[in-house]
């Protein structure tokens, strides 16, 4: 498989085509500014907020290509393209994301060493006593999953909050100054342009407006993927095509849908692959199915909205101490495709 992929040359950087779309996000961006500008202090600058929280989540996304080396083909100027334009652009710290990613990564859906597989969530037992048992409680217990989506418009903060903090604290950090200048120059800016051009009450139902939907946009796009499928607790060090493919879940897109979701939708191929390019994700995604169908491991797609209910399901299910149903036993099948696409069907449950 992986050899099919070189030679069908769809690993390699795609430095043209990230180049020509930074230049189209920036034109945008742009365009923005100059329109919040001329629009002045008016409610309809609530378009300017949907406008700028939409493009700030795509550079997001090139952001997480360059971290990939992606874009151009030494991995000094990738990382320096993700530090810019994460600090600059988006407002963010590159290092404190990189390292809480590259754990993904590592480790995806791992019980404890995945940082994204913890959720926030109210645990419960089946037989709880006291306040855990009233009703109301144990109502919203078993139907926990819409606080995940509730809670998701306050990713934005927490991820501006989180990146001062990395920068802030002790210890080594990469490219520290240059990222806290960079990124105090992007609140700086947001800042002047808020108390220049609007009132305080329309500049902070702007700014909500823009947070909000900036990390409710990254929470639903992020959430889809690996929530509801097998989480892992097996230490051990196993097979890699297992260790991505069973935990990952693709979404069924066309071409409108992908760019929305920076290619995450083709999360199996782009964890088989880290390095490929969104723009080969849906032609890896071929060979990659083939060969899952043809060796006997699961390949998971489905669409837009039931992944959104399978990960409802989940939030649920795990808020009420039934985690354990997606319990994936890696280090007794590492090498047994029957047994995985059994424990695998009943670790999804639908």
């Amino acid at each position: 498989m992986a050899t099919q992929a070189k030679e069908q040359n769809l690993l390699r950087p795609r430095q043209l085509q990230y180049v020509l779309l930074a230049l189209g996000l920036c034109t945008l961006l742009a365009l923005t500014i100059i329109t919040f500008i001329l629009i002045g202090d008016s409610w309809w600058q609530t378009v300017t907020a949907v406008c700028s929280a939409l493009l700030l989540v795509h550079f997001a996304f090139l952001v997480h290509d360059g971290a990939h080396f992606q874009i151009f083909r030494t991995p000094a100027h990738n990382e320096f393209f993700a530090v810019v334009t994460a600090a600059l652009i988006v407002g963010a710290s590159y290092s404190w994301w990189q390292h809480k990613h590259s754990a993904h990564h590592r480790n995806p859906n791992h019980i404890t060493l995945d940082p994204d597989a913890k959720l926030p969530v109210i645990h419960t037992k089946p037989h709880a006593t006291g306040i855990m048992s009233w009703r109301p409680i144990r109502f919203f217990s078993t139907h926990q999953g819409v606080l995940l989506f509730a809670l998701m418009p306050l990713e934005g903060i927490s991820i501006y909050a989180a990146s001062w903090k990395h920068l802030l604290r002790s210890g080594t950090v990469k490219y520290r100054a240059l990222q806290i200048t960079l990124i105090a120059i992007n609140h700086s800016v947001v800042a002047f342009l808020m108390i220049w051009v609007l009132s305080p009450a329309v500049a902070g139902t702007i700014l909500g407006i823009h947070l909000g939907l900036f990390g409710f946009y990254l929470g639903m796009v992020f959430a889809l993927n690996h929530k509801g499928m097998p989480l892992i607790t097996d230490t051990r060090k196993g097979d890699y095509l297992l260790r991505q493919v069973l935990v990952s879940r693709n979404i069924q897109s066309n071409a409108l849908l992908a760019c929305l979701m920076g290619g995450l939708n083709n999360q199996i191929e782009h964890h088989l692959f880290p390095t490929a390019p969104r723009f080969t994700l849906r032609k890896l995604a071929v060979l990659v199915k083939q060969h899952c169908l043809r060796i006997g491991v699961p390949y998971a797609q489905v669409s837009l909205t039931e992944s959104y209910r399978r990960v409802y399901q989940y939030v649920n299910r795990v808020g009420i101490g039934q985690s354990n149903d997606y319990i994936c036993p890696l280090g007794t099948f590492q090498h047994s495709p029957q047994v995985i696409q059994t424990t695998a069907s009943k670790a999804d449950p639908t």
